[in-house]
């Protein structure tokens, strides 16, 4: 049994209160092989950051926490700054490896029907642009303190327990006014991954030996009106247009890498509501 106990991986993660994290903890909280500690505290605070690196035990950090909403300073601060601190701080005190939770939006619109990771970054919103940045962080301390690194790039996650998103917008709206609002003519096409699935790409991540970026998809195209026709066959509701308000009209990943080198494929295929 001891023996058992000191081969377990010791891992650290942040946003483990959120909708991710809590299924991802849920899920790694039924593994033996790991010891896990969650963030509690202010990831802006060098304080709380190395509290939570005190013991100089964790290995690996599984980074989930961060914001999608916000002027340009609010998603600074959070979605860079704090991984500033974390890889900071963190490679002073023994982490050897980060799992970065990013997004789709760091390409900008696809130069191919769908972004692959050797496509250049050209983030169009401010959200793209600010985990950009913490991509581009971790890179620099993979050169400087051979910290590892897997960086996953996520579409639309969705699935029970999530309160944004526009599945839970449409879900809600319909629910509570009978009646859905749509920017633009809904040609806006997205890929949406179920949160099991990145859970999934998550846990693989943490015996993946090599330091890479994935992306980690559901790669069926789903446009706004597709959306609402899946909706339709369960509720009825309205459909208001208004002027188009997203700068990123499609957001669509080629998942062929993480299906080779990750063994990630998602095992909810469809829109599951």
């Amino acid at each position: 049994m001891g023996k058992a106990k000191l081969n377990k991986k010791n891992i650290g993660i942040t946003g483990s209160d959120g909708f991710i994290g809590r299924h991802l903890l849920e899920l790694l909280e039924k593994d033996e092989k790991f010891n896990i500690r969650c963030f509690k505290g202010d990831l802006l605070r060098e304080k709380d950051v190395k509290d939570f690196f005190k013991e100089k035990d964790i290995d690996t950090v599984i980074h989930l926490a961060g914001a999608f909403f916000g002027d340009f300073d609010t998603l600074l601060n959070i979605n860079f700054k704090t991984t500033e601190n974390l890889v900071k701080i963190g490679t002073e005190n023994g982490m050897k490896k980060i799992i970065f939770s990013s997004t789709g939006a760091v390409y900008g619109e696809p130069v191919n029907n769908a972004s692959r990771e050797s496509d250049p970054t050209k983030p169009n919103t401010y959200y793209g642009m600010t985990k950009l940045f913490a991509e581009k962080l971790i890179e620099l301390h993979n050169y400087l303190d051979g910290l590892e690194y897997v960086i996953l790039r996520f579409p639309n996650v969705y699935g029970e327990g999530n309160d944004k998103g526009v599945i839970f917008n449409f879900l809600r709206d319909i629910k509570e006014k009978g009646a859905i609002t749509v920017y633009g003519d809904g040609s806006a096409a997205r890929n949406f991954l179920h949160v099991s699935d990145a859970c999934n790409a998550l846990e693989n991540s943490l015996s993946y030996g090599k330091s890479e970026i994935f992306n980690i998809s559901n790669p069926i195209k789903v446009s706004i009106n597709d959306l609402i026709s899946i909706l339709q066959k369960d509720y009825n509701f309205k459909v208001d247009h208004k002027d188009e308000n997203n700068k990123l009209h499609d957001l669509l990943l080629d998942t062929g890498k993480a299906k080779r080198e990750l063994g990630f494929e998602p095992k909810v295929k469809g829109i599951l509501l």
